[in-house]
C-alpha cells in the first residue's frame, strides 16, 4: 500500500486530480499480499492526500463488492460515486459457463443494493453476447435485465474465441451473424436508456473536470464525476473566463448529442 500512496502522491504533486484504480479485480486489491482485501483502507488513506480531487473505482467484480467498500464510497467525497462492475451477463446457464457466479436475481439485487448504498451512483458495466450455448431465452433473460436495471454506462462485446482458453473448445459455438445481431440489439436498448438519462442531465449544473479544447468544435470538453477517462461521454461547453486543462467548472447542461452533453460554464 505504502508504494501505491508514494506514487499517488507524487502524480498529484505533479498536477493529477485524478485517480483511477483499475486491476483484473480491483476489489480484491491486498488479498496476496495481506490475506484479505484493503481496498476500503486503501481508498481511506488516499482520501488524506490534499489537492487529490477524484479517485475513480474501475473493474469490480460483483462478488466481491463489499458493505464496507460500499461504506467507505458514501462516507468519502473524493471517491465518486461511480462503479464499473464487469457482469458479462445475466443468464444464470450462461454465466455458470463462463466459471462466473451469480444469475439475474443475484445481480439485481446486488445493483438495488450498490444504489441504496451510495446515492446517485453511476454503474457501468460490460457484457458479452454469444458466448457458446447462450440460446434466444438467455438472451432475452440478458435485454430483460438490462432494461430493468437501467445502468448508465454500458458496453456490449460479441464472443471471439481465442486459441488456449477452455472456451475455445466449448460445443454449441453460435454464428457470427447471430451473435453481432445480438451486440446490437444490446447496444440499440442501451442507446435508448442513455438518451433518457442524458435527456434528465439538462436544466441541471454539474461539476466537469477540463481535459482540453477541441479546436474543431471551438469549444473546451471535459468530464463529469459519471464519465471515466476514455470510455464514456464528455461535456463540450464554451469558457467564460480563463481556464486550462485540470481545473474543475460548473457547467449547466443545455442539450445532448449522442452519448455526450453539451452545455454553458457559469
Amino acid at each position: 500500500m505504502e508504494n501505491i500512496l508514494a506514487e499517488a502522491n507524487k502524480l498529484v504533486l505533479g498536477g493529477v486530480r485524478e485517480l483511477v484504480l483499475v486491476a483484473q479485480d480491483t476489489t480484491v486489491y491486498g488479498q496476496d499480499l495481506y490475506g484479505e482485501s484493503r481496498l476500503p483502507q486503501l481508498l481511506t488513506e488516499l482520501c488524506k492526500i490534499e489537492d487529490l480531487k477524484w479517485i475513480r473505482l474501475l473493474y469490480c467484480y460483483p462478488e466481491h463488492i463489499t458493505d464496507e467498500l460500499l461504506t467507505v464510497m458514501a462516507r468519502e467525497e473524493k471517491v465518486l460515486p461511480y462503479m464499473d462492475i464487469p457482469l458479462q451477463h445475466a443468464a444464470g446457464p450462461v454465466l455458470k459457463r463462463m466459471n462466473r457466479p451469480g444469475n439475474r436475481a443475484t445481480l439485481t439485487a446486488l445493483m438495488e443494493r450498490i444504489r441504496a448504498a451510495v446515492p446517485d451512483i453511476t454503474l457501468r458495466t460490460t457484457v458479452m453476447v454469444g458466448f457458446p450455448g447462450e440460446t434466444e431465452e438467455d438472451f432475452e433473460e440478458l435485454c430483460e435485465f438490462i432494461k430493468d436495471v437501467k445502468f448508465q454506462r454500458l458496453g456490449c462485446f460479441a464472443f471471439s474465441p481465442e486459441e488456449d482458453t477452455p472456451a475455445y473448445n466449448l460445443p454449441d459455438q453460435i454464428e457470427d451473424e447471430v451473435k453481432y445481431r445480438r451486440r446490437d440489439i444490446v447496444m440499440e436498448e442501451q442507446s435508448r436508456i442513455s438518451d433518457a438519462y442524458n435527456e434528465s442531465m439538462v436544466d441541471k449544473t454539474v461539476t466537469v473536470l477540463v481535459e482540453s479544447f477541441d479546436k474543431y468544435a471551438e469549444c473546451w470538453f471535459g468530464r463529469t464525476a459519471g464519465d471515466a477517462p476514455d470510455i464514456d461521454g464528455k461535456v463540450f461547453f464554451a469558457a467564460t473566463r480563463r481556464i486550462q486543462p485540470g481545473d474543475f467548472v460548473e457547467v449547466t447542461v443545455t442539450d445532448t448529442m449522442d452519448w455526450d452533453l453539451i452545455g454553458e460554464m457559469i
